[in-house]
């Protein structure tokens, strides 16, 4: 395995504790510029995300109001009434972005099929990374805020779903995730820089507990006037 990453995977819990977890649950608060920008304000401001570590699947209460809740998959995401009846359903998902600007604005299964792939991709970084289908190497370090850190240059494999295949990662001194870059392709490719932070402990595996995403600007930095995105964790467990 690649050092760094390895690296990275100890800090954030090591292996063997990985793969004795199948499940995650997340209650989160999930806010930003970007669902007023898609008119959907503060539809996920207080959300329960449950999903596999396995596979790409998740699923999002309340959604898109108390009583029923959301399931995505990556070629297939539903809208559900709590008891299970089938309200809307939506198979080939990514493929209702296909013509959309940044401005144009989002429908209820969208923004489910946004913040499915996001969080699901946010919540198994950086394990994921050690399948035999990813590639990683080590690129140069990167200096921000006086500190250093190392990145990591990942490609995604076809079979995963992500903002993008090819995404940067950072790493501070003790191995653990202080920034990440990448582009949003359902979002006409717009470049982002993410960055977590308030590290805490759950179940052996260290969860960001605030994330804050960002514009970047063609020079590594952050437009921070306006927070993009805004991901902040109540609670958290792994099974």
């Amino acid at each position: 395995m690649n050092e760094l990453l390895a690296l990275a995977i100890e800090a954030h819990g090591g292996m063997q504790r990985w793969q004795e977890i199948t499940r995650f649950r997340i209650a989160a608060s999930i806010t930003g510029a970007i669902w007023e920008l898609k008119g959907k304000p503060g539809m996920l401001a207080d959300v329960v995300l449950e999903g596999e570590t396995r596979d790409q699947r998740l699923k999002i209460t309340p959604f898109p109001w108390p009583g029923r809740y959301a399931t995505w998959e990556p070629y297939r995401e539903t809208i559900e009434t709590s008891d299970g009846l089938l309200v809307a359903e939506r198979r080939n998902p990514a493929g209702s972005f296909v013509g959309m600007t940044r401005q144009s604005p989002w429908d209820d299964l969208q923004v489910a099929y946004f913040a499915g792939e996001a969080n699901w991709n946010y919540i198994v970084a950086p394990f994921l990374f050690a399948r035999a289908d990813f590639r990683v190497e080590e690129g140069e370090p990167w200096s921000e805020d006086g500190q250093v850190w190392r990145r990591l240059l990942v490609t995604y494999p076809s079979a995963i779903v992500a903002h993008t295949r090819e995404q940067t990662y950072y790493f501070d001194e003790d191995g653990l995730l202080r920034r990440l870059d990448y582009s949003v392709d359902i979002l006409g490719g717009g470049p982002a820089v993410h960055y977590p932070s308030d590290y805490r402990a759950f179940d052996g595996i260290m969860v960001a507990t605030r994330r804050r995403v960002f514009v970047r600007r063609p020079d590594g930095s952050a437009v921070r006037d306006s927070v993009s995105v805004a991901i902040d964790i109540a609670d958290a467990s792994f099974t």
